[in-house]
């Protein structure tokens, strides 16, 4: 799959709680992300809200929320790789994006480079989901054109956690990216506990 990836760390005090077996990295930050995948078997926009994490040594992000504009996106998010997708709507306008789905707003932003991309390098790139009582973890084959890039929230509706600030601190790119996401490795959880 190839494309272009932008995003950013948002300063929180209403992060969602990981899960047990994960620690998050960031306690009062939020990650987002917006994905466009042009080559590949699927083409299609990517919305994620997540939250930087790790599962032992391994640091990667638990998704919270991930929208796409894709049905086949969707299924194979659900049933492959356990995350939780759902359908929308992506109209882009220059360099801003505006998401909706069935309950409306999502979140417009507006992406743009800030200075040269460096020369293309292999980037690090996990994700953590869950399906049939297992943690998935997804570890992708990625390469891009990595840069500093403003991402800015210009509308953000109120069932998502508040954020601080409008712009991502810090906010990047990964430009003409390539990601070759092989089959997650599954590790069973622990049932919680007993109450009372």
């Amino acid at each position: 799959m190839r494309g272009h990836l932008w995003g950013g760390l948002f300063a929180t005090d209403a992060a969602p709680p990981v899960p047990p077996d994960l620690a998050p990295l960031t306690a009062r930050s939020l990650a987002v992300f917006v994905i466009r995948y042009r080559e590949g078997t699927l083409r299609y926009d990517e919305l994620i809200v997540g939250s930087p994490a790790r599962r032992g040594r391994r640091a990667g992000l638990y998704v919270h929320r991930i929208w796409v504009d894709d049905e086949r996106s969707l299924r194979g998010g659900r049933r492959i790789w356990g995350v939780p997708k759902e359908l929308a709507e992506f109209r882009w306008e220059g360099p801003r994006v505006r998401v909706t789905d069935g309950q409306g707003l999502v979140a417009a932003l507006r992406l743009s480079a800030k200075g040269p991309s460096l020369p293309r390098l292999p980037l690090p790139m996990t994700g953590f989901g869950t399906l049939d009582g297992a943690r998935t973890v997804l570890t992708a084959r990625f390469t891009a054109r990595p840069g500093a890039a403003s991402v800015r929230v210009e509308e953000w509706p109120a069932r998502l956690p508040a954020l601080h600030h409008a712009g991502a601190r810090p906010g990047f790119s990964a430009a003409s990216f390539t990601m070759l996401l092989p089959v997650p490795t599954f590790h069973p959880l622990r049932p919680a506990p007993p109450t009372g």
